[in-house]
């Protein structure tokens, strides 16, 4: 009996301490996948494919792309706070899975706030306030006496890239501001708006600088303000709010990472740090950002956790004074 004790004893030690070798298994031990919640070709997906390419060399493991689109990334959002949390698949995404959501959809299938553990704020992605290329104002001030002075059937219409997403809330939050009112016109994406706006069918949008910035230049378009800290070198005659004394309504969006409920902090850290030595090599910025006027922020995750607390507040707020709910 003593001896069936000893083995048995001795089978329970050694099982420990595999498992604890397993633990200590070096990271990344296996591909990893980027998913992402868009097509191929947009912003989010071009930004995860350059930097997972920089990734893989870094860490020494291939780095796939996994595009998952539709319902303004819950698809992609359950799927990852589904995976396994051993940082082998992490969520290329904006803010609207992490700060937005919740508040738009009665029904999400995952908690933005424990199912997705924040990696690293990516980049900012600053906006432009433009209008059609007749529309009788100048300036950003002239815009809003515009809008302002506008009643019933002659209100100023606006065109987002879709309900509740971040072309439309940060233009709810606008109009709420200066005191005036619009009226919205929702697309299914930005391409579509762009015709549209410089055929004169609609008056105004609040688009990424980097799809703007060619018409503006062009003049097909007028743009009228910049929700950045610093005119972007694409735009140097655009002025931003900030310059105008307009309060910014930080009409911008953000690509982060993020990671399955559960991951260690060591790896969030590894992960951090690696992403950030790629965003902020001048080679990498040079061929990735700067032409987009992209902001560079590569953030540890406990200052990206704050930032998100601190956002979901501000989504709030947006979703109320749009009023736009989603099924």
């Amino acid at each position: 009996m003593r001896n069936k004790l000893t083995r048995c004893l001795a089978a329970i030690s050694l099982l420990g301490l595999a498992g604890g070798a397993a633990q200590a298994q070096p990271f990344p031990s296996k591909p990893i996948t980027l998913v992402v919640g868009y097509p191929a070709g947009g912003p989010v997906d071009s930004l995860a494919r350059a930097l997972g390419q920089e990734l893989s060399a870094r860490l020494k493991q291939p780095v796939l792309i996994d595009n998952r689109a539709g319902a303004n990334e819950i698809l992609a959002s359950q799927f990852v706070a589904r995976a396994r949390p051993d940082g082998h698949t992490l969520f290329v995404s904006t803010e609207a899975p992490l700060t937005q959501n919740q508040f738009l959809y009665k029904k999400l299938g995952y908690v933005p706030e424990t199912d997705l553990v924040p990696v690293s704020e990516l980049i900012k992605v600053p906006m432009v306030l433009t209008v059609r290329p007749d529309f009788p104002a100048k300036t950003a001030q002239e815009f809003i006496a515009v809008a302002r002075a506008r009643k019933g059937e002659q209100l100023v219409n606006y065109a987002s890239a879709g309900v509740g997403g971040v072309t439309h809330l940060p233009m709810a939050m606008f109009a709420k501001n200066e005191g005036f009112q619009w009226s919205h016109v929702p697309y299914k994406g930005a391409a579509p708006i762009l015709p549209d706006l410089m055929a004169g069918q609609v008056d105004a949008t609040m688009l990424a600088v980097a799809f703007l910035a060619p018409y503006i230049q062009d003049k097909k378009v007028r743009g009228l303000a910049v929700s950045a800290q610093n005119r972007p070198k694409i735009l140097p005659d655009v002025p931003t709010f900030k310059e105008l004394g307009i309060t910014d309504v930080q009409a911008s969006f953000i690509i982060g990472l993020t990671a399955p409920k559960g991951l260690p902090a060591p790896i969030a850290e590894q992960l951090a740090e690696a992403s950030r030595a790629v965003l902020f090599d001048p080679a990498f910025r040079e061929r990735n950002l700067d032409p987009y006027a992209y902001t560079a922020v590569g953030s540890a995750p406990s200052a990206f956790a704050a930032y998100l607390a601190s956002d979901r507040k501000v989504q709030q707020e947006r979703v109320r004074a749009s009023g736009a709910t989603l099924d």
